[in-house]
């Protein structure tokens, strides 16, 4: 979880790069149109179904919403959520390099989701705030839940 333009994408493109099963909501918002009798639930729940270990960047979706999806027996209570919370000053840095690069239309306001995320930081298992690579990131992750990639 974090707010637009933290690096979730990148964290999963790092975790195929290791051979982690990783998984994007990219994938529902590209094709939800042409699928649109499929809701954001069924397509998550389509993914931890598929009972291996993974990563799921989950852009677009609430903790809370997750957290609530642990309690009606969705999720297994194994699911380790991760918020991406960098420094705020490196974060709008990262936004605006990312505007600037692809277009305004990429501009979500990202100041308020961040604001959002650090109020519920005590809602995720586990908080990244310092400034690493998607590697380290992906590093710390796995070190931090006991991730074990057993397919």
């Amino acid at each position: 979880f974090g707010p637009p333009c933290v690096g979730k994408t990148t964290l999963s493109y790092t975790a195929l790069e290791n051979k982690i099963p990783a998984f994007t909501t990219h994938n529902y918002w590209a094709t939800s149109s042409i699928y649109n009798s499929r809701s954001m639930k069924e397509y998550v729940t389509h993914i931890i179904n598929l009972d291996i270990p993974l990563f799921l960047d989950c852009g677009g979706l609430s903790i809370g919403w997750l957290n609530g999806m642990k309690e009606d027996g969705v999720f297994t209570r194994d699911t380790k959520t991760v918020l991406l919370l960098p420094p705020i000053d490196v974060y709008l840095e990262r936004e605006r390099m990312d505007i600037e690069s692809i277009g305004e239309h990429r501009n979500q306001d990202g100041s308020k989701h961040y604001d959002e995320g650090f109020k519920k930081k005590s809602d995720y298992d586990l908080v990244v705030e310092e400034v690493l690579s998607p590697q380290e990131i992906l590093d710390y992750i796995i070190e931090k839940t006991g991730f074990k990639n057993e397919l």
